[in-house]
């Protein structure tokens, strides 16, 4: 199972040492936008200034969602 790492970028960046593992891709994606989505409710503020990044340290794919 592969581990996935999520970041905050924009006003305020964080970043996940941990990681998250996940089946697959698709999977990690959908829980990176259901992230951007809790955030753009949550914190308003955030809209339009912040992304959501997942990424795997084995691949150098990254995605990026917008809150």
């Amino acid at each position: 199972m592969a581990r996935f790492y999520f970041n905050l970028e924009g006003k305020q960046n964080v970043d996940d040492p941990g990681g998250l593992a996940f089946e697959n891709e698709p999977q990690a994606f959908r829980a990176a936008q259901r992230l951007a989505t809790d955030l753009a409710s949550v914190k308003p503020a955030l809209r339009g200034k912040t992304c959501v990044v997942v990424t795997r340290k084995d691949r150098l794919e990254s995605y990026y969602l917008s809150v």
